[in-house]
């Protein structure tokens, strides 16, 4: 009796120790993120983790900067490849098609049960359209965001524009822009009216959504892009660049940015995520406002979604779970949010104490989240990564006037339709 007293006080020992499981070791996640600036940004990241971490004692995550959205997806790619993915990764929402065809993700609706059955439903539907494949949700919204409007106040003033009434439409943002726009006695604009983001594809989408258009099928197996809707949209920056020459043809997110503050331009196109970068730097008083629209307002989403990766086992998976669902919660999309400028996933996130305090001293957080509405699926194909390179490299031969906007498009649709033939049934 005395024996197997002593061996029961060891158990009961044991199960103290260990949190109720026998012989049990904390599980360790390698969790993969991109931020656009590594330092300042990654910090943040790295002290939210820290606080998972000390919540969760029988959990250690291990936050790893991966570079880029594309540098991420390749090492995540590489790692799973060789038996050794992330157990999560934060990867862009539209590379979901290409993670399928790899079979090198999780579908999340496995995870999704018991007291977690609703837990899709807590987020914004435009933000959770790139999730869905097959009837199945792939990943959870994180890091999102809209292009948005942005403009100089003392720049209107100086011209007469109201500075309370941005542009609303395409005709009134291209006669702002003139009026905008200044140049030196030799003709050199040494003031752009209006810089758009051309060297990516992602506000030549918010363009096409706005006259009506669609860039693809459901599935991301069908182009649209030899369309009266895209060839507008190309009309439309042609004209700005070219003939009115009151938008440069060549601008990416960080040197729009960067304009805009310097007050080399008066107007911009860019990411909610430059609001913290605009709102640090600009030494003048600055606007944000919706995109200006065509027929309709449309906007595309943009950014990154919590993933989980094939592969690892199974208690990875579990624990991974409970850390997304930690990454998810409304009071770290505040606070990531707030530290970012990436609009808060789901609408509790702006019901926070911490979200109400930011909001009542910089209300342009609420551009982004208020034009959800007119919001819609990003670019997703198969073979996303190729087709993009080839609709920048039609955007930027037509920009270039190396061919007309007929032939580009032209183009661009036959390159377009043989990347896309193997997946089309």
């Amino acid at each position: 009796m005395r024996g197997k007293f002593l061996v029961s006080l060891l158990v009961v020992i044991s199960l103290t120790v260990t949190g109720g499981v026998v012989g049990a070791e904390k599980v360790k996640l390698t969790f993969n993120f991109p931020v656009q600036v590594a330092g300042p940004l990654a910090k943040l990241m790295t002290n939210i983790v820290n606080d998972f971490n000390t919540q969760h004692p029988n959990i250690e995550v291990e936050p790893v900067y991966a570079g880029n959205y594309d540098q991420t997806m390749q090492k995540a790619v590489t790692a799973a490849r060789g038996g050794n993915p992330p157990d999560v990764a934060v990867l862009l929402s539209i590379g979901l098609p290409t993670l399928l065809d790899l079979d090198i993700i999780e579908n999340m609706d496995q995870f999704m049960v018991g007291p977690d059955a609703n837990f899709s439903q807590k987020f914004y539907p435009a933000f959770m359209e790139n999730s869905v494949s097959g009837g199945k949700i792939w990943s959870i919204p994180f890091q999102r965001s809209t292009p948005i409007f942005y403009y100089n106040k003392e720049h209107f003033k100086e011209v007469g524009l109201d500075p309370n009434n941005p542009p609303k439409t395409w005709k009134e943002l291209e006669a702002a822009a003139k009026k905008l726009t200044k140049r030196d006695a030799s003709g050199k604009v040494v003031r752009w009216g209006f810089e758009d983001i051309t060297d990516d594809t992602w506000t030549i989408q918010a363009l096409i959504l706005q006259t009506g258009g669609q860039y693809s099928n459901l599935e991301g197996t069908v182009a649209y892009f030899n369309t009266p809707e895209i060839k507008k949209a190309m009309e439309f920056w042609t004209r700005m660049a070219n003939d009115e020459r009151i938008m440069p043809r060549h601008r990416f997110y960080g040197a729009a940015a960067q304009d805009f503050v310097a007050g080399a331009s008066s107007m911009m196109y860019n990411s909610t995520g430059s609001l913290s970068f605009v709102k640090k730097s600009a030494e003048f008083d600055f606007g944000a406002a919706p995109l200006a629209k065509d027929k309709v307002a449309a906007v595309p989403t943009g950014g990154g979604n919590l993933y989980i990766l094939k592969g690892i086992p199974e208690e990875h998976q579990k624990a991974a779970w409970e850390f997304v669902k930690w990454m998810s919660q409304p009071e770290i999309a505040a606070r990531w949010s707030i530290g970012t400028g990436y609009i808060g996933v789901r609408a509790d996130a702006f019901e926070t104490e911490t979200m109400k305090e930011y909001v009542a001293g910089f209300p342009y957080v609420l551009v982004a989240r208020d034009q959800l509405k007119n919001a819609h699926k990003e670019m997703a194909f198969h073979n996303n990564s190729q087709i993009r390179e080839v609709l920048l490299t039609a955007q930027s031969n037509i920009l270039d006037e190396r061919v007309s906007i007929d032939k580009g498009l032209a183009q661009l649709q036959e390159e377009v339709d043989r990347i896309l033939k193997p997946f089309q049934k």
